[in-house]
This record gives structure tokens, sequence and C-alpha cells, in this order.
């Protein structure tokens, strides 16, 4: 039997340590009895976990769960038609530029094909969007084994004379669809490479009848946002849930240091620090990967 730890993603804060699991926003995670008793042996102080408000809203709520404001960038989606007459005539401009500029978009078949076109991708540059790229320098090896086939996942290819220019990854789950990447060669960022293939996932949505399309959180990348309202994407806030599983975690909960200091700030102060932040990313990777001076002996 599986254990219900699996796809915990665990994070060691101060002198505690705060878990959450990573499909939380695919299916209802709730703190089980079984899984309490789990993760107090595996030596987890905090568990926090979503309410899928949009189609699962929790109606009573332990006393013991801890509140925070939390929210999901989101698309209710009834028909392909009906969402390009809402995303606005810039957007549905940039879809058609691509599609004159010669791009194919195309669901894609995961092979060693697709993992060299995402590993060219991968590794065009260090800095994207102004910020530093984590997943540049990352191996062919890597990429293949990561893009190992899902029943979950469905994979969209933006091509230009028969490359892979960009990608969008989308994962499956209980009545949610989620865009977890959507990335191109910036080189080609003339050819809107992103709208089209945002089209093609919606698209595709559509033809399955999934009725919710969520891509990330609103509020923490303003490019990024201006992107995802672009799109249709609206700000959904809910709730996300700390559970104190020890005296640490009570602790922590008790001196507020269990939140990301990102999701704590007010946004005016989030919108002056975007620009702090994105120059000590850029300048942390240019650093890293500056060639040292070599050694004379």
């Amino acid at each position: 039997m599986k254990s219900k730890t699996e796809t915990l993603n665990v994070r060691k804060r101060f002198f505690f340590a705060i878990a959450s699991d990573s499909r939380e926003h695919l299916q209802n995670i709730l703190p089980t009895d079984e899984l309490v008793k789990e993760l107090k042996s595996g030596g987890i102080d905090i568990f926090t976990f979503l309410e899928r408000k949009w189609c699962c809203p929790i109606a009573n709520p332990s006393k013991t769960w801890v509140k925070a404001e939390d929210n999901v960038a989101i698309l209710h989606l009834t028909s392909y038609d009906e969402w390009l007459k809402n995303i606005g005539k810039k957007t549905r401009n940039m879809i058609r530029k691509s599609e004159k500029g010669g791009v194919r978009t195309d669901v894609a078949k995961v092979d060693d094909k697709l993992a060299e076109g995402v590993w060219k991708i991968f590794n065009e540059s260090p800095v994207r969007q102004g910020r530093a790229f984590p997943h540049y320098g990352v191996s062919l090896e890597t990429v293949k084994k990561n893009l190992m086939p899902l029943t979950s996942s469905t994979y969209i290819g933006a091509f230009f004379e028969n490359e892979l220019i960009g990608f969008i990854q989308m994962l499956h789950g209980d009545r949610l669809t989620m865009i977890s990447q959507l990335l191109s060669l910036q080189k080609y960022r003339d050819k809107a490479l992103n709208n089209a293939l945002m089209a093609k996932a919606v698209e595709v949505c559509a033809k399955d009848s999934i009725e919710w399309v969520m891509y990330g959180r609103i509020g923490n990348h303003p490019s990024l946002d201006i992107f995802k309202e672009s799109n249709g994407f609206t700000k959904l806030s809910l709730t996300r849930y700390f559970l104190p599983l020890s005296a640490k975690g009570r602790l922590a909960i008790r001196l507020r240091i269990h939140r990301e200091l990102k999701d704590t700030l007010p946004p005016s102060i989030k919108k002056l620090l975007f620009p702090v932040y994105s120059w000590a990313s850029r300048t942390k990777t240019r650093i890293k990967l500056k060639p040292r001076p070599k050694q004379t002996t």
C-alpha cells in the first residue's frame, strides 16, 4: 500500500517543518486521523492544505484548523467559442498573429523528441521574466525522466518548421485541470507563442468538458498576472488551513511565522519589492554562472 505522505512537499523553516500535498489543487486533501498519525511520525510540525472552494467547499471546518487567505487564478470554462469571445480583441489578435506566423499547436506525444525540445527551452536562458529561471542547466536525462508519460498529464506543443518552440503542461484532477508549465523560446517571442498555447489548451479542455482550469495564483508576478487576466482567468479567494501537529508547530503559529513572508505582506508593499526581488534573483544567478579565474601555482 502506498504511503499517504509520498506526495508531500516538506519545507524546513526556522525551527519547524511544514508540509503540504502536491495534489492539493487536483483533489480534496483533508487531515484524516490516519494521515495525521503518519505526519507526526515523520516529524512534521504543521500540515497545510487548501479548501477547493470552486467545487468542494468545506462545510464544517475543525476549530483546530488555523485559517489564512489564499487564492488561485481560475477559469470557469463553458465552451471554447465563449472563451474566445470573452478574452478581448487584443488577445484574439495575438492568437491570430501566431497562426499567421506559421505556428502550429497540437497535443504532443511524450517521447525523446519532446524531451529534447523541452530541454532546449529550459536551457535557452538563465533569466526569464526578469528573474532567475530554476530549470536552467538541467540535464537532458533529467528532463526525460520528468516527462515520463502520465495518465493525468497532457502536453501541448507549439511548432514552427517542425521544431518545438514552446509547450504547455496540464495536470488533470478531480473537477479541475491545472496548468503546470507554459514556456517558449524567447527568440520567437514576436510570434505570440504563449497566447497560441493557451488557446489550444482551452480548446482541448473544452472538448473534454473540463469545467475549471487553474493557472497558479494571482499576486506574485505582475506581468504573469496580466497574461492570466487577459486570457480569462480571475482571482478566486479561498481559505488555506494550517494544522499544528506538535508543540513547535503551535509555537510557530503563535509567533505568526507559519506563512511565507510574501503571503503576509500588503499588496502595496509587495508591489514595491517586486523589482528588488527580481534584481536579487538575477544577480545571484549571474554570480553563480560567472566563470571563476583559473588559479596559478
